[in-house]
């Protein structure tokens, strides 16, 4: 096993070799020793590459690029109850994105096995987006990633602070949906609206497990912070016993906020979710998100160096109401329990803003078990890996 980590390990550093040495734009060129101009041009355009077409006087098609992500991560799991550690290809994504028509993006990406024996493993989105030359609105129609409730599952993958979202988001929060969302903003106040179904196959969905439906507000208010947004939004599905996209909890309400006041940014979350079906227990939690970009031009010039920390509080209102996270706590033991702390600290150096990352943490979580029958944990993750996409 150590052997196949280190392989992984050294394809990593071919990766970040040819990739990773690209400047970001969002910081001032003020490196010790920045980048030669004609160096930053070659591997701008390295990074481009993907971007295969791009006309927008053309009437029909104004831009056709390849799209995808890779996030590769080796974790290792000490606890109490047991000790487990490997390397997991966490995302494979792959496919493409077009501008057609000035109003419409569309975008279709496919998920690829581990071992690419086979490739294809199931789609991950593929979808229409209409937003009118000009307007405050768009209109999503097709298999979308679910980034509509609360703090972190609003954010994607691509750009989380953390490894993995915190335990309540991932036992209250579906993956991906097939269905319409609706969206507009006004003098700083977002609206959205979506209607989905509640069954979803490796492509799209038979429609047979009745339907879910979510609606949020979001008003831009800074409080202490120089910009911020706060956040109430609402998840709510019809009970369906053939639903499968979404997790048994009719009811999901979450408030939060974020805020930045440069180089801090905070996010406060309080999210809970009831009406579970099959006599599951209201559950709810808070989530505290703290970032701090420790220094900008650390290496490269754009590069930057951020501390990002986390504390998650879940609690149910009956025995065995959580579940641990399937990554990484559950590869030492399965049990369920009633209260949950998760202390997370982590390192994350972006070397060309969140397109291509390099991230290091480490977590405390633990676990009460008031029901006695195997549900306890106290244990500490470590985490590394890498995060790229285009």
């Amino acid at each position: 096993m150590l052997r196949s980590f280190w392989d992984r390990l050294c394809l990593s550093h071919v990766l970040i070799i040819v990739i990773g040495a690209v400047p970001g734009s969002a910081w001032p060129d003020t490196a010790a020793t920045p980048v030669p101009d004609s160096m930053v041009e070659r591997l701008h355009a390295v990074w481009n590459a993907p971007k295969l077409y791009h006309d927008p006087d053309n009437p029909v098609v104004q831009s056709f690029a390849l799209v995808g992500r890779y996030h590769g991560q080796y974790w290792s799991v000490d606890a109490d109850q047991g000790k487990a550690d490997d390397w997991e290809h966490r995302r494979i994504y792959f496919g493409f994105q077009a501008a057609l028509f000035r109003d419409l993006l569309v975008e279709v990406q496919m998920k690829i096995n581990d071992d690419l024996s086979p490739i294809y493993d199931e789609l991950y989105a593929a979808f229409v987006n209409w937003r009118p030359d000009g307007a405050d609105f768009s209109a999503s129609l097709g298999r979308l990633d679910y980034l509509f409730t609360g703090m972190e599952r609003s954010v994607s993958s691509k750009r989380i602070a953390t490894f993995e979202r915190a335990l309540l988001v991932n036992q209250l929060m579906p993956d991906e949906v097939v269905g319409l969302l609706l969206q507009t903003t006004n003098d700083g106040l977002t609206f959205h609206a979506g209607l989905y179904s509640g069954s979803i196959e490796r492509e799209f969905s038979d429609f047979e497990g009745g339907v879910a439906a979510d609606f949020g507000l979001a008003y831009d208010i800074p409080l202490f912070y120089e910009t911020g947004t706060l956040h109430v939004d609402f998840l709510v599905h019809d009970g369906d016993r053939d639903n499968d996209a979404f997790e048994p909890y009719k009811r999901v309400v979450s408030v939060w906020h974020r805020g930045k006041a440069n180089p801090f940014g905070l996010g406060l979350d309080v999210t809970v979710g009831g009406a579970g079906q099959d006599g599951r227990a209201t559950v709810y939690g808070i989530t505290l998100l703290p970032t701090y970009d420790i220094i900008k031009n650390l290496l490269l010039s754009g590069d930057k160096l951020q501390l990002a920390l986390r504390y998650h509080f879940a609690e149910s209102d009956g025995d065995n109401g959580l579940q641990l996270p399937e990554r990484y706590e559950q590869e030492v033991t399965a049990g369920d329990g009633n209260r949950f702390h998760g202390f997370y600290a982590g390192l994350n150096y972006f070397l060309h803003g969140d397109r291509l990352k390099l991230m290091a943490a480490v977590e405390y979580a633990s676990m009460d078990d008031s029901a006695d029958d195997g549900g306890d944990y106290q244990g500490w993750t470590y985490l590394a890996g890498l995060r790229l996409y285009f």
